[in-house]
């Protein structure tokens, strides 16, 4: 889906980058530039103008560290030659052959200020690696250790401002310069000269935009790589995780931001700062090319992505071992491949975007700043350019359209989880309504089981058992007057026998289809007789005891409870070869009943091994239908405890008489 929004917030992001770069005016007049090393600043006003760029052509005195000593024994030395700068002197030389990266030299300005007594200060940005400065014979500067070869020079890297106070006559800058540790050696950024409040503030303004930036890439780096843990199946958070902080630790340590780590660590070593800027932004190259792949994994391609590790990999390997200056000769390679990349990852983005693709727009619109900002920086460091380092910005610019795709992401995924968090619960109601429903109809069909089972009973108990005893009473009185016939009586006491047994039968099937005859709520007599019967079929000794608390139960699952020990001393008969088994009925404090049937039979273990059938699913089930709670243990001295109980409804058992 195509967001409307994208076209304005793009529009105002761009706007926000080119406000934001527009430190480089442009003037009705062309600036002063130096010439054969002086530089006529007379005619403007420092106070009002701003800071004024020293370019042009300083006097240069190469493979020579002089002082003002030495501008004073009345042989001045020979001018090796003019260097124009801010520029490489290995890429502009001051003589007509090639000049290496590695050597030293000295460079000599005079200004000629206004005649008004002025306050001034002189800004030193990017000079490779280490300098010395004098103003009117005073050493007023220094950043690291100058020195003739790579083991006396110490190098450094930091911003220098040195206050300057002019009255009217003329400024001479000697600045020695020494490099063995950079590719690019002597003044790479301008000096700057200029008012001392307006210098100052301007720089305190680039350090706190740098620091804005930087904070930003650290918060929404660790913030990401915490949804990464939170959420371990979607890595593209912690690959974006880490994409900001290897940016952050660029930006901190690079001259993009010219070099804010100065204000938080005073001391370092240059040149593992410099390595650790360099592979912070190697490292982010593959990072980022994953970050984009886990997203859109159709458009970039996987074998490209392992392309990129190795390369990553292989210069990070070449960082850790080779000295500094081959390892930054070889960078600008890489930064080919970076801006080869960047614009393959564009149209990969647009691609994206064209197949609907979520957020792909807004990640494209941070994208295309980023990346143009990136191209800006890399080709302003390989000296293609003059510009300002602006990276730092970009990705600022980049977190936050990633800040607003993440958002819709989360919001969406929160509107799915609300959304189906809604569905499940309806399904939920729906489920649970089904399942009372089910028990309700469960418990239905076990009460008309259990009318048609007291109906049968009743049937037989008042219609079959009737007749059968009204016919043994007939066939009593057949025999007494057939007494005489001596020759009938052995069949007639057949008879009689059959009779008598056919009528205990049938009372023991109705009393064993609904065993409380007169009361549905007579439970204990009903215990008594089942297990009196069971007793005296089985040989079993059976023993009832009861602790009833009402006289009469008004509890509705007594029914239940009394196929519960149904079943349970069926069990303890057939299954646990019990010698005796125990039942209790309690109901002491009138808040529930509780029935036990315990055993001295072989135990659990050993009767699940026989064959059995459905008896505990069956407890379990009509425990369920009445809200019971069943359970089935060891006992203590050997056998089995049945234990089930069952919560009384108080307000009826009110009104009961203990």
């Amino acid at each position: 889906m195509r967001y409307r929004i994208i076209p304005s917030i793009l529009l105002l992001a761009v706007m926000a980058v080119l406000c934001l770069c527009s430190g480089c005016r442009v003037g009705k007049t062309a600036p002063p530039l130096a010439r054969q090393g002086v530089i006529d600043l007379s005619t403007i006003d420092l106070q009002q103008a701003g800071p004024i760029r020293l370019d042009g052509a300083w006097e240069c005195y190469w493979k020579q560290l002089l002082a003002p000593a030495d501008f004073k024994a009345g042989h001045l030395p020979v001018v090796s030659g003019y260097l124009t700068l801010p520029a490489a002197w290995n890429d502009t030389p001051p003589k007509a052959k090639k000049t290496e990266a590695a050597g030293y030299a000295t460079f000599r300005l005079r200004i000629l200020p206004g005649k008004a007594r002025q306050g001034l200060t002189l800004q030193l940005g990017e000079l490779n690696s280490a300098y010395r400065l004098w103003v009117n014979g005073l050493l007023l500067g220094e950043n690291g250790v100058v020195g003739k070869n790579a083991a006396e020079e110490i190098p450094a890297q930091g911003i220098r401002q040195i206050r300057l106070q002019s009255d009217g006559q003329p400024l001479e800058l000697l600045l020695q310069v020494s490099n063995y540790h950079h590719r690019n050696g002597g003044v790479i950024a301008p000096i700057m000269l200029g008012a001392s409040e307006t210098l100052e503030s301007a720089q305190l303004r680039q350090w706190s935009l740098a620091l804005l930036c930087i904070g930003s890439l650290l918060v929404m780096g660790f913030y990401h790589i915490g949804l990464f843990f939170i959420r371990k199946s979607d890595r593209a958070p912690l690959y974006f995780g880490v994409y900001s902080l290897l940016w952050a630790g660029s930006s901190l340590t690079s001259n993009a931001t010219d070099w804010a780590v100065n204000l938080l660590v005073p001391h370092y070593p240059a040149a593992l700062l410099n390595r650790f800027d360099l592979l912070c932004f190697v490292l982010s190259l593959p990072i980022g090319y994953n970050f984009f792949r886990t997203l859109y994994p159709d458009e970039f391609s996987r074998l490209l992505q392992q392309i990129i590790l190795v390369l990553a990999l292989l210069y990070t390997g070449l960082g850790l071992l080779l000295p500094t200056m081959v390892f930054t000769s070889i960078i600008p390679a890489f930064y080919l491949f970076a801006m080869v990349m960047i614009l393959y990852c564009l149209a990969m983005l647009f691609r994206a975007m064209g197949s609907n693709r979520e957020a792909a727009s807004l990640i494209l619109a941070g994208f295309m700043v980023m990346g143009a900002t990136g191209i800006n920086d890399m080709l302003y460091d390989l000296q293609m350019i003059q510009s300002v380092y602006l990276i730092h910005i970009g990705m600022f610019v980049f977190i936050f359209f990633q800040a607003i795709a993440l958002s819709i992401r989360f919001s969406r995924s929160f509107h799915a989880v609300e959304q189906l968090s809604c569905e499940l619960s309806g399904k939920n109601r729906d489920l649970e309504e089904e399942m009372a429903e089910r028990t309700r109809l469960e418990r239905e069909i076990v009460n008309i089981s259990e009318e048609e089972r007291r109906s049968i009973s009743h049937q037989l108990h008042d219609g079959l058992c009737q007749l059968l005893t009204g016919v043994r009473l007939h066939f009593s009185s057949l025999r007494r007057q057939l007494s005489d016939a001596d020759r009938q009586k052995p069949e007639v006491a057949e008879v009689s026998s059959l009779l008598e047994e056919s009528v205990n039968h049938a009372y023991d099937l109705s009393r064993g289809l609904w065993p409380v005859e007169h009361d549905s709520n007579a439970l204990s007599p009903s215990l008594e007789e089942l297990t009196r019967r069971l007793a005296e079929s089985s040989g079993v000794v059976i023993e009832f005891n009861q602790q009833r608390g009402c006289r009469v139960c008004t509890n509705k699952g007594v029914t239940q409870l009394y196929r519960i020990a149904q079943e349970a001393l069926t069990n303890a008969v057939k299954h646990a070869r019990a010698g005796r088994i125990a039942v209790a009925l309690q109901c002491q404090n009138r808040g529930e009943l509780t029935l036990t049937v315990q055993d001295d039979g072989i135990g659990r273990d050993l009767a699940e091994r026989t064959k059995g059938g459905l008896g505990m699913g069956i407890m379990q089930h009509r425990a369920r239908l009445i809200n019971a709670h069943l359970t089935v243990a060891d006992a203590a001295g050997g056998g089995t405890l049945v234990s089930c109980t069952i919560p009384c409804d108080l307000e009826t058992t009110e009104g009961c008489s203990p």
